[in-house]
């Protein structure tokens, strides 16, 4: 029987920490979760056929935290982990706020388009980025602003208009599934970085 498995894994440590390795990692999970989910059912590919009944999800959050820890998996519980998880968090609460039970969770994402997932994507590089950079922006905008949710708003908008226009033709000839596709999503964090700091 299928079980999707851990994501891409972490093999040993690697020297050193650098940002963006957690955000790769986790939008390359999203790819693959979907991917599995769209071929052997949300049921099947978390496993939970397997559960004991007492451990079943039962509750749409309980399903988002099975979803969740397929897509991130084990980490190494630094800021470039805790900002993955964040934004993945965020993402999968946007996704399933309409769902009410299993059914409805694989149904929408089932159903999910490419158009969909690049949504996704988008919407965790930003959070992943905001979040990673929280301390930052902390001390250096937000404090100095008179209102740090209009700012933190502002940026949001900002980074969506810009990865809208950079990444959306490049996401819509990438299959994910490839080879390619998934060296692309593991690089895909670092590009935006690279566009957030030509600004």
């Amino acid at each position: 029987m299928y079980r999707g498995g851990r994501i891409g894994g972490h093999g040993g440590k690697r020297g050193g920490s650098s940002f963006g390795r957690a955000g790769g990692h986790a939008v390359r999970g999203l790819a693959t979760v979907l991917n599995n989910i769209k071929q052997y059912g949300l049921v099947s590919s978390l496993g939970i056929d397997r559960l004991p009944d007492t451990q079943k999800p039962k509750t749409p959050h309980d399903f988002k935290e099975l979803l969740l820890h397929e897509i991130i998996g084990d980490n190494d519980s630094t800021m470039d982990d805790a900002a993955a998880t964040y934004a993945m968090d965020k993402v999968l609460n946007d996704i399933l706020s309409d769902c009410k039970d299993g059914q409805e969770i694989e149904d929408k994402l089932q159903n999910a388009t490419d158009d969909d997932l690049h949504e996704w994507i988008i919407t965790f590089e930003i959070e992943y980025i905001l979040e990673y950079s929280a301390e930052l922006f902390q001390s250096h905008i937000f404090d100095k602003g008179s209102n740090p949710e209009e700012i933190k708003k502002d940026m949001r908008g900002w980074l969506h208009n810009e990865l809208d226009e950079k990444l959306s033709k490049e996401l819509t000839q990438i299959d994910f599934n490839s080879r390619e596709g998934k060296e692309y999503l593991d690089s895909l964090t670092s590009e935006i970085l690279d566009i957030w700091k030509q600004e």
